[in-house]
């Protein structure tokens, strides 16, 4: 086997020879060698573990005419391994001159879509789906094909049957190789494969990543306020019980709960109103939260939504709380109480939960952005005022979705494990649906919000339902404060 740097070298980044760095080359080295049989790794995302692995497995199927399987929860996720193969194929003719292929190697260059690699000495690159969403379907898949060496990336998020149906695509082959990379997500058969004596153990955590000028300072402590950085960047399994066998963890614990109602603030700042209307025989929530603290200030099960709009209202003149601070939900019969509110000239916030979340990079929609903007508050230091109906918070439940955005558990499957209707929750989340720093400008006609929006360049959004409207309208704009 030649020097790691030599072979490497192979490799160029901006047609400059690639360099791996420390933690790279000990996963690259395992690859080449194919030793240890048994490996895993958990690694701080974007590392570059999945270009590693793909520089070590287009070697070994090139020069060594072996079969290698790149299986992971999604085809979306196998894809990245092997379009890292195929754009470093085209760095040295011994690689690409090698290929058995008929279409142009100049399209596989620029589409980058094949599922499937062969060299004409006998190797062969492949990629598997092992998505968990139709378990039987990929066990029965994943059944029909064997391997000698398979690589499973992000494998906590694959289920433990699926799991073992991979790992029969070995059986075949006497001399195989078997490496697991991948976040701690789930407690489950990756947490086992982590103890098991029979694998070697590789983590590379961000401390590495900085030391290695793979990450900078200054970026880690900002992912230290994002979702899931205890898992991504630390690599740490959540805590028993912290996390369900579907890979949800609660947005806040009873004790976290709990501990938020012993606090004692005082107070202060703006008075925002959240309305959660009830349906189907839920209860019509209404929560104030000030900067730093939070109270349910009524419920009720009052069919009648005119009924509602004057509670608001009611509310809005004896709490001091100005229409922009008033957030309704617009979903359902919601939609009829805002409407009204909008006759009458009341121009409150209008929350679709499902629309489009303001980091929309990080959150699947506005309802996983809201909760976990109101995770944070409680992080922070709020409190909330003594009621038992705060408890509704634990039953909410996120996940990271196949985007690897941060995903609610959806009100559906909550009533599959018969948690309650989150009312009160969904009250207070509300709340949180606009950032704090948000820029309200009152719009009047669409023309108006075309024209406003290319002159002043704002990357904007519709939290009104009614703004898609081609007549005129009252309503509000909300600009992003980084616009």
């Amino acid at each position: 086997m030649e020097n790691i740097d030599t072979l490497t070298g192979l490799f160029k980044i901006d047609n400059k020879p690639l360099v791996l760095t420390g933690g790279q080359k000990q996963i690259f080295e395992i690859i080449l060698k194919r030793n240890p049989k048994r490996t895993i790794v958990m690694c701080a995302t974007q590392y570059g573990k999945s270009l590693t692995v793909s520089l070590g497995i287009l070697i070994r199927a090139a020069a060594y005419n072996e079969r290698w399987a790149i299986v992971a929860p999604s085809e979306r996720k196998a894809k990245i391994i092997m379009n890292y193969v195929i754009q470093h194929l085209f760095d040295n003719p011994m690689f690409y001159s090698q290929l058995e292929i008929s279409e142009p190697l100049e399209q596989l260059r620029r589409e980058r879509s094949k599922q499937r690699l062969t060299f004409k000495r006998g190797g062969e690159i492949f990629i598997l789906s092992a998505d968990s969403r139709n378990a039987v379907r990929a066990g029965e898949l994943l059944l029909g094909f064997g391997a000698q060496n398979i690589v499973l990336d992000e494998s906590s998020l694959i289920n433990d049957d699926i799991y073992a149906n991979i790992k029969r695509m070995l059986g075949g082959y006497k001399d195989n190789f078997f490496l697991e990379i991948g976040n701690p997500f789930r407690r489950n058969h990756f947490l086992k494969t982590w103890h098991s004596d029979n694998y070697k153990k590789i983590k590379i955590g961000y401390d590495q990543g900085i030391r290695e000028g793979r990450f900078e300072q200054s970026f880690i402590e900002e992912m230290m306020q994002v979702p899931f950085f205890k898992i991504l960047y630390q690599c740490e399994f959540p805590e028993s019980g912290e996390i369900d066998e579907n890979g949800l963890t609660p947005i806040l614990t009873e004790r976290e709960i709990e501990n938020a109602m012993k606090r004692q603030n005082v107070p202060t700042g703006i008075k925002r109103l959240g309305v959660d209307i009830g349906r189907g025989g839920d209860y019509t929530a209404f929560v104030i939260r000030m900067d730093n603290y939070a109270r349910l200030l009524e419920k009720n099960k009052d069919p009648d939504l005119m009924a509602q709009v004057g509670r608001i209202k009611r509310i809005m003149k004896d709490e001091g709380i100005s229409a922009e601070n008033v957030y309704v939900d617009d979903i359902g019969v919601g939609g009829g109480v805002t409407d009204r509110l909008k006759e009458e000239n009341i121009h409150i916030n209008p929350i679709r939960v499902g629309g489009t979340a303001w980091k929309e990079e990080k959150f699947a929609n506005i309802r996983a952005e809201a909760y976990w903007n109101l995770r944070e508050w409680i992080s922070k230091g709020a409190s909330l005022e003594k009621n038992q109906g705060w408890y509704e918070i634990s039953d909410i439940k996120y996940k990271e979705d196949s985007s690897s955005k941060l995903k609610i558990e959806s009100k559906e499957d909550m009533r599959k494990r018969c948690a309650q209707s989150p009312d009160i929750a969904d009250a207070l989340m509300l709340t949180f649906a606009k950032p704090e720093s948000a820029v309200r400008i009152t719009v009047f006609n669409a023309d108006y919000h075309s024209r406003e929006k290319k002159k002043c360049g704002l990357r904007g959004k519709f939290i009104d339902s009614w703004l898609e409207q081609k007549e005129k309208f009252g309503g509000v704009f909300f600009s992003h404060p980084e616009d």
